[in-house]
């Protein structure tokens, strides 16, 4: 009997994992996140509906890895230096990010935002997911704006709430157009300009 080392099998199991998400990305850009099934997820990746219930145990676990995978490794890739950041700093390096991962990175991004938008059509379990996500992430935005006031970089004549909100509403609008007509409309472009208006309507 072949014994396979814990390394060996992390490596596998990594493996099949990117195996599966990548299938399942490709699902839902073709079909749509409600009419994906764990069999064709497996089938797609090559292996059985059994490991993919194994890996992920349901839809709601399978969301949750594609979501990790897209925005989680990201926001630990960019926004992991934040100690010297002013408020401003963390918007801007937000929306410059998100520049980088539309020049590098599209697929994923039109799956992050097929499946926010398939939401809206009445999948209660996205609906719930991007519910939380989006006021977290207003949330977040809203505190940089107020640590921005704090710090100097902001004006302290803006409403904080408001202004987090008005950068969520933004990038999600430059998303729902390229998704729409990505053969028109440049995303990374439409960042760019962000970036400069931001600048201008908060900075100090």
């Amino acid at each position: 009997m072949t014994i396979v080392s814990p390394s060996r099998q992390q490596e596998r199991r990594e493996t099949s994992t990117r195996a599966l998400l990548e299938a399942a990305s490709e699902l839902v850009l073709e079909s749509g996140f409600a009419s994906m099934t764990f069999a064709a997820v497996g089938e797609r990746a090559g292996y059985s509906r059994a490991m993919v219930t194994a890996r992920f145990g349901s839809k709601q676990g399978l969301i949750e890895a594609m979501l990790e995978r897209i925005v989680g490794q990201w926001r630990d890739r960019e926004l992991v230096s934040q100690d010297d950041w002013t408020g401003l700093d963390f918007l801007t390096h937000f929306i410059d990010a998100l520049t980088r991962q539309a020049e590098t990175d599209a697929r994923g991004m039109r799956v992050l935002y097929a499946l926010m938008f398939e939401a809206i059509g009445g999948e209660q379990l996205l609906q719930d997911h991007f519910r939380e996500f989006h006021r977290g992430m207003r949330e977040s935005m809203s505190s940089a704006v107020a640590r921005g006031q704090a710090d100097g970089s902001v004006k302290t004549s803006l409403d904080a709430e408001a202004e987090g909100a008005f950068v969520v509403t933004a990038v999600r609008g430059v998303g729902f157009q390229w998704l729409l007509d990505p053969e028109c409309f440049d995303a990374p472009v439409a960042f760019h300009h962000l970036h400069d208006v931001l600048v201008n309507r908060l900075g100090a």
